[in-house]
């Protein structure tokens, strides 16, 4: 006889303010090996994801003597109404409302794996929360958490897919949940909405494509992503939005993701005017804060050129004498797109103190944009 049942976890798990639970075994990743070689080789996988596919297959390298995953969702789907924007504004996904679900979602295990050691004492149990490479929603599917979604999302036909996901591995063995099949039928509104058309097929990402990714990709982006991110500070909702699932999802009361600080809707001088201390602040206790602050303030510069917001000319010029370089220089291409001839000056002067060669450029097609000089692409922008 077990010292605990599914069910007597279960029902401790929903005191906890989980929603969702699930047991998966050991081995249901193996089967996404070649999946994994296939996004690879097709360029589908984005810089961030682990390389090496046993590390993302195989959880015995996380815990040797594990015997069963237990697999958790919490949903996020407050009902919250957003606050009408005075100003020109930035879009701060669902994900990061509220307090950062990696530590909200590690308090609720740590209490249910508080519970199965006072029933099993020489129970192992790891707690994983985003901090390790393992498949997380192939866990959650094969655990019967949801069904896969064609745009990849975990679906749960109560919840929708704005859900928070979570593993426990576990030494002892449970027996594993059945798998639910997808139930989109002929839907494909993800793939018709999707802005960066990084759904290439139904269950099919290309994670270079989603614009989610791009919010969080450091450095320099290129010029169509820099356009179809719009006024994206941090993630994107778009395939969730339409999805059907999500419009019917029930909504959940749970202060912690409730937006603070944060809004949804975000004024984007605010964020540009962020010292380190006003990030902390604000960004700091929600779940988008890893990313940093020049990464955010870069997202805003380029929301506020895709939005022409002309409230922004003066913080810009700042950022343009500021002390970043890769900073300089995207504010000295959203200058070109929504301020006047005017402008050539600062950018010339700056130009000419530059060290950074990426910047420079962005400085000379800026230049040339402001005198006219720089045709109009295929995105309707000269840039």
């Amino acid at each position: 006889m077990k010292c605990i049942t599914k069910d007597e976890i279960r029902d401790y798990a929903s005191s906890c303010g989980i929603d969702l639970i699930g047991f998966a075994e050991p081995d249901c990743l193996v089967k996404y090996h070649d999946l994994l070689k296939e996004r690879e080789n097709n360029n589908y996988s984005c810089p961030i994801e682990e390389k090496n596919y046993e590390k993302r297959i195989n959880p015995r390298l996380i815990m040797d003597n594990i015997r069963s995953i237990i697999s958790i969702a919490v949903s996020y789907n407050v009902d919250y109404v957003h606050e009408k924007p005075q100003k020109g504004y930035g879009i701060i996904s669902r994900t990061s409302w509220g307090t950062d679900y990696h530590a909200v979602l590690k308090n609720k295990m740590d209490k249910l794996g508080g519970f199965i050691k006072s029933r099993c004492p020489d129970v192992e149990l790891k707690c994983l929360v985003d901090n390790n490479p393992l498949l997380e929603r192939a866990i959650a599917y094969n655990a019967g958490i949801g069904f896969y979604g064609k745009n990849s999302m975990i679906i749960n036909e109560e919840y929708g897919s704005y859900i928070f996901l979570g593993e426990i591995l576990c030494s002892i063995y449970f027996e594993p949940d059945t798998p639910v099949e997808s139930k989109c039928g002929e839907c494909e509104l993800c793939l018709k909405a999707c802005p960066g058309q990084a759904i290439v097929e139904p269950f099919k990402i290309n994670a270079n494509r989603c614009l989610s990714f791009a919010t969080i990709n450091k450095g320099y982006l290129d010029d169509k992503t820099v356009i179809k991110m719009g006024r994206r500070i941090y993630g994107c909702d778009t395939c969730q939005k339409v999805c059907p699932y999500n419009k019917w999802a029930k909504k959940v009361s749970r202060p912690e993701f409730v937006p603070d600080k944060l809004k949804p809707k975000h004024d984007l001088t605010d964020i540009l005017n962020m010292d380190n201390k006003k990030f902390k602040q604000v960004f700091g206790p929600t779940a988008s804060s890893w990313r940093g602050k020049r990464t955010i303030i870069r997202n805003a510069i380029i929301a506020c050129a895709n939005t022409n917001e002309k409230n922004c000319i003066n913080t810009l010029k700042k950022i343009l004498y500021g002390d970043n370089s890769y900073l300089r220089g995207y504010s000295a291409w959203a200058l070109s797109v929504i301020g006047g001839k005017e402008l050539s000056k600062d950018i010339d002067e700056v130009l000419g103190k530059e060290g950074d060669e990426r910047s420079k450029k962005m400085m000379i097609d800026a230049l040339k944009k402001l005198k006219g000089d720089v045709f109009e692409d295929n995105t309707g922008r000269g840039i």
